[in-house]
């Protein structure tokens, strides 16, 4: 708590526009603690050659489709959360930059955080220019609170989970019971950082491994963690040792 209090106190802000935090024009702004930097190269594409956007862009429009949010996120948001159509592209719409989505097509739905609007695709791909957003203020917040909450300061931990929740456009979480804000937390992490590539680490780390990706196959004492290569074990010598279960 202590460490996210300090860097609370540095300078760091929410943008009033959620959606604006992903675009190219709000890179390394006030809200971002860590980015990765891509950078048009002129005349050079093969130095310009971030992918992130390009990967996850709808296919057939905007990119090869991958890393397609699913119906289970869609539904979770809270009415009203303006996070819900600003994290996930629906076929059928026009983004708020001006782009219509077509109707029909290989996936129902797109991850708009990597979205590129098409007036500011470069000439090489389409997020050659795109920053990759790894940490943001809004994540410290919810640390904070987190970390708030589990040492008994419920009022620092509601203080910190609801100015992320205002700016999403929901009203303050009001409770007192520490099992009730930690989930609202969990809840809230979800939500908020959606197709940032966090969502697996916070459930492992939650123990809730078996509860949510259970029926996708999960099991318990081995996909905690990820298998080692076998020809990295095989360069060791012997010692690096597989892990169990694998």
């Amino acid at each position: 708590m202590a460490l996210t209090s300090e860097v609370m106190g540095m300078g760091y802000n929410l943008l009033p526009d959620y959606n604006s935090v992903f675009r190219i024009n709000n890179e390394n702004s006030v809200e971002s603690i860590f980015e990765i930097q891509a950078t048009y190269v002129a005349g050079n594409c093969d130095l310009s050659n971030s992918q992130y956007s390009q990967v996850q862009g709808v296919r057939g429009q905007f990119g090869w489709g991958f890393n397609v949010p699913s119906q289970n996120l869609a539904d979770s948001y809270e009415a009203g959360d303006v996070r819900r159509d600003a994290t996930i592209i629906f076929r059928g719409e026009t983004t708020p930059e001006g782009d219509y989505i077509q109707p029909v097509g290989d996936n129902p739905m797109y991850n708009q955080k990597s979205y590129v609007p098409s007036g500011q695709i470069g000439s090489c791909s389409e997020g050659s220019e795109q920053n990759i957003r790894v940490m943001r203020f809004a994540e410290i917040l919810l640390i904070n609170a987190e970390a708030a909450n589990e040492t008994g300061d419920t009022a620092q931990a509601l203080a910190s989970l609801n100015r992320v929740r205002n700016r999403a456009g929901l009203a303050n979480f009001v409770s007192s019971d520490q099992n009730a804000i930690r989930t609202a937390i969990w809840k809230e992490r979800r939500s908020e950082m959606a197709m940032e590539y966090d969502r697996f680490w916070d459930v492992i780390r939650q123990g809730r491994g078996v509860e949510v990706f259970g029926p996708m196959g999960f099991t318990a004492g081995k996909n905690e963690v990820f298998p080692i290569p076998q020809e990295s074990i095989t360069l060791s010598n012997g010692v690096l040792m597989q892990n169990p279960n694998y």
